[in-house]
């Protein structure tokens, strides 16, 4: 593999772990987690509507999301202004293939995953 393609596969998985586990479980179990310590926040998830809690999924996924373009943009900086590289196998793994950061590659590979799944 090459630097670019290990590049765009860590962007692919990336996106592909942007759905939460919560966001899942709210919507196919009606609980937000398993553990004990959550047993107050599943009260809360058993309470709402099947509809209202799609729309709770739906906003658990965007901060996930949210959160992830974050850490792509602070990586950015780092990579911009304090000259941070990232590498495969020794070589120099190019980023920012946008050329304006990895935050916007990582909502590209969003954006091409969606319209692949079409």
């Amino acid at each position: 593999m090459t630097p670019v393609e290990v590049y765009k596969q860590i962007l692919d998985q990336l996106v592909e772990r942007s759905p939460s586990l919560g966001a899942r479980l709210v919507t196919e179990e009606g609980i937000y987690s398993k553990a004990p310590a959550y047993q107050h926040t599943n009260d809360l998830v058993r309470a709402l509507t099947p509809e209202q809690r799609i729309v709770l999924a739906e906003i658990l996924t965007h901060e996930r999301e949210s959160a992830i373009h974050d850490v792509l943009a602070s990586l950015t900086w780092w990579i911009d202004c304090r000259e941070v590289g990232l590498t495969y196998q020794g070589k120099p793994m190019p980023t920012q293939l946008s050329e304006m950061g990895l935050h916007v590659d990582y909502i590209g590979a969003t954006k091409r995953l969606e319209l692949a799944d079409r």
